[in-house]
């Protein structure tokens, strides 16, 4: 796709809206944060709105003049930002730092972030696992998620820390509020370990699936259904779509006690229903218990019988996840 104008207003770029007041009543500042883009108005709706007039009036000018603009999240000191990294992948580890280190007098979380990369490695400074942790501290203040990821691994791996797996879950919390997807898989990881605690397993569940929706390969190998997609042309189950939801997870449950959990048992494991939804379309997601939890093998080997179980009692068109 051509870099145009169309190009850049369909990237996500991120935008703040700040709430005050003047001495008429209240006000609204939107900011997109790559751009010294800002607009303000009375009503919050209409300060979103005109930001993005401007922002919009803003690449097409800069366009115009042939300027270089940011990709989102990289700040409105992106082109330092750049020269850092190239300095860094050309192994220039003395400028990479200096103009990281410039760039931290202008609250850079990320340049934050990257020179507590460079002390974790030992890149152009002595390996130091205390600096390093400061450093990703710093940057955690500004919500940075690779900040918060590696906080949550050096917890969790005693690097340089006593280890605290509260800890190292919390701050891999923090990553996955901004979609860290190393996040999700390692905090799935760490909450289906215990699959007798019912949130900790729905929580788990929800990030393991959000990793291997985009494509993280170990998450993938743990969770079943994702490449599956529901048959839209099938013939639709009208009796069963017509009952409440209540009685839709009834069915289900005496499908999976008949047909499913015997099959199960008789290794040892079993198999729970975490969650129904029934709109905008049916979405069922199970999750194995005993010997059967955590078994790479289990999301795909039984996988086809639960598809082809539930299909008959409902119909083909539904999505399926099990872990």
């Amino acid at each position: 796709m051509a870099k145009d104008l169309e190009y850049y207003l369909s990237l996500d770029y991120p935008i703040e809206c700040f709430a005050g007041e003047h001495e008429v009543g209240d006000a609204y500042l939107a900011q997109f944060t790559d751009f010294d883009v800002k607009a303000a108005s009375e009503d919050y709706d209409e300060a979103i709105e005109l930001a993005h007039e401007y922002l919009e009036k803003h690449i097409k000018r800069q366009l115009e003049l042939g300027k270089e603009l940011p990709n989102p999240g990289e700040g409105v000191r992106f082109m330092e930002h750049r020269e850092a990294l190239k300095a860094y992948r050309e192994r220039d580890y003395e400028k990479a730092l200096n103009l990281w280190m410039e760039e931290v007098k202008h609250k850079n979380d990320q340049a934050m972030t990257n020179i507590g990369l460079m002390y974790l490695k030992g890149e152009g400074v002595e390996k130091d696992f205390i600096k390093a942790r400061e450093w990703f501290e710093k940057a955690s203040e500004y919500g940075n998620d690779s900040a918060n990821y590696n906080l949550a691994l050096m917890y969790q791996t005693k690097l340089g820390v006593e280890e605290d797996q509260d800890a190292a879950a919390d701050y891999f919390r923090r990553a996955v509020m901004k979609n860290h997807q190393g996040a999700n898989f390692r905090l799935g990881l760490m909450l289906l370990k215990d699959r007798t605690n019912e949130d900790g397993v729905k929580e788990g569940f929800e990030c393991m699936l959000s990793a291997a929706k985009t494509g993280h390969p170990m998450a993938l190998a743990q969770m079943g259904g994702v490449d599956k997609e529901p048959n839209t042309a099938c013939k639709p189950n009208s009796m069963f779509r017509s009952y409440s939801i209540e009685k839709q997870v009834e069915v289900i449950e005496d499908a999976i006690d008949r047909y499913i959990r015997p099959i199960l048992v008789k290794d040892g494991g079993d198999i729970k229903l975490l969650d129904y939804i029934n709109d905008p379309e049916i979405e069922i997601r199970l999750a194995y218990q005993g010997n059967c939890a955590g078994c790479s093998m289990a999301s795909t080997s039984t996988y086809g019988i639960i598809m082809d179980t539930l299909s008959q009692v409902i119909d083909e068109n539904i999505r399926l996840y099990v872990i």
